[in-house]
């Protein structure tokens, strides 16, 4: 069932973005997919969410990602999230919006180079329990709970990670 999403957090002048741009965080149970999105996230929990994978990129760890545009103009969210699904999990998986962060920006300066006024990076997690984490394709780490606040607290993403976290048993 498609749920309302909420506001969990808002950067007003966000200094990656154009001069007034604001940052928002999103999240819900179950979200409509934004539009326009122009990168796609994969949250994979396990244990009960107390671990999520994370790859290493040269910015530290990250959500397994994919940027939508390219070459030949920009990918369907379903092309990008079943590469991802297929890339880290072996096959295309249902999945479910759990939230997105929207970038809101009157006016593209030179170096951006997104749609405005609304710009949105979803993430989205599966929506039935993956019996075979210790076979997960793609390389990264599993970060418990405990150590996740220290090193992901910078992302984007972070906000929406830590409701999922906390909604979880366990």
């Amino acid at each position: 069932m498609i749920d309302s999403p909420r506001l969990i957090q808002s950067t007003p002048n966000a200094s990656w973005l154009p001069e007034g741009g604001t940052a928002e965080v999103w999240a819900g149970a179950e979200l409509e997919v934004p539009e326009p999105a122009v990168i796609v996230r994969l949250l994979l929990l396990r244990e009960g969410g107390q671990e999520l994978f994370c790859v290493r990129t040269e910015k530290g760890f990250d959500l397994p990602t994919l940027f939508l545009g390219g070459d030949g103009g920009w990918r369907s969210v379903a092309y990008g999230i079943g590469e991802l699904t297929t890339r880290y999990l072996g096959h295309i998986a249902p999945v479910k919006c759990v939230g997105f962060v929207r970038n809101v920006v009157r006016e593209a300066d030179a170096a951006y180079r997104l749609p405005v006024p609304f710009a949105h990076v979803p993430v989205f997690t599966p929506t039935e329990p993956y019996a075979g984490w210790a076979d997960l394709k793609g390389e990264g780490v599993w970060i418990g709970v405990a150590d996740a606040p220290v090193l992901l607290s910078q992302r984007h993403w972070w906000p929406i990670a830590r409701v999922r976290l906390a909604s979880r048993p366990g």
